[in-house]
Order: C-alpha cells, then sequence, then structure tokens
C-alpha cells in the first residue's frame, strides 16, 4: 500500500498562526484604540489565510492525496534542516532584539528565513521582502502603535525622523 503525505505537519503554522492571533489580540485588547485595531488586522489576516488553508487541507483529505498523519514529515533531510534553522533564527530573534534593537532584527530575521527557505539564489528577493517587512513593521509598530521595543542607534534615528 501507498503511503500518502501526511496532513498534520502542515497544521502546525496555521494553528500556530491562530493561537498567536489570540495572543496578541489579548496582550493589545487593554491599550489605546490604534493598537486594538492593528490587533484586529493581524488576527483578522491571520483567520482569513488559515481558513484558505484548512480549505485546501480539507480538498486534500478529501480527495486521497493527504492522510491525518506525520508521513514524509522527517523523510527528507533538506526540509528537516529548513525547519530547525527557521526555529533557531526565531529563537535567535528573541535572544538578539534586545541588544540589536527592533529594526536590525526585524531586518536579519526576515531576510536569513528568505535564504533558509528559498535558497541563496533568492538574495534578491529576501533583500527586499525584508526590506519591505521592516518598513511595514516599523511604520505600524513604532510610528502607530508607539510600541516601546529595544532600540539601538538605527532604531532611535528613524524614530527622530517619524516621531
Amino acid at each position: 500500500m501507498e503511503k500518502r503525505p501526511g496532513l498534520l505537519p502542515e497544521l502546525i503554522i496555521p494553528v500556530g498562526s491562530i493561537a498567536f492571533g489570540i495572543y496578541y489580540l489579548s496582550t493589545v485588547w487593554e491599550l489605546p484604540f490604534q493598537a486594538k485595531v492593528v490587533g484586529i488586522y493581524v488576527a483578522a489576516a491571520i483567520a482569513i489565510l488559515s481558513f484558505i488553508l484548512f480549505i485546501r487541507f480539507g480538498r486534500e483529505i478529501w480527495s486521497g492525496q493527504k492522510s491525518w498523519g506525520i508521513e514524509g514529515f522527517f523523510s527528507d533531510p533538506v526540509s528537516e534542516a529548513r525547519r530547525w534553522s527557521v526555529l533557531a533564527l526565531t529563537v535567535g530573534f528573541i535572544v538578539l532584539m534586545p541588544v540589536l534593537g527592533f529594526v536590525v532584527t526585524i531586518f536579519a530575521f526576515v531576510f536569513s528565513a528568505v535564504i533558509v527557505i528559498g535558497g541563496v539564489e533568492r538574495i534578491k528577493a529576501a533583500a527586499f521582502t525584508a526590506l519591505g517587512m521592516t518598513i511595514v513593521a516599523f511604520l505600524v509598530f513604532i510610528v502607530l502603535v508607539k510600541v516601546r521595543f529595544p532600540t539601538n542607534t538605527i532604531d532611535q534615528t528613524l524614530k527622530d525622523l517619524f516621531l
């Protein structure tokens, strides 16, 4: 009997994202209106994208393309190395933010994650993606919501320019 790839590993990201969305909403609910709005937008985006993934997952189960198990999760050493690398990058992001500041760690994390997932040949895409996400994160969290993240010289210079 042919073993179909398992679906459970693919549920990790949407289920974790939904949990993060709920957590994020709970942390901003007592904050000013702007923070609530950003929280609602973040949670809504997560909910919509997760719903779309769940529809795809349902189709894959229904059509027999996937099973409910974890088959194939550990069979690809490249994918497994990427998963562990992204986990290490996430831990590094959390540990280094107080030292390097918000802007530098966001850029470094996104850039590194795109390289790990997409490969070194995606360096231009990684740079543009990291730059775009850093700008959006800075404008939303620092300028709009005024979150007090750890700062460095770059963060402080950008704050002085915008605030």
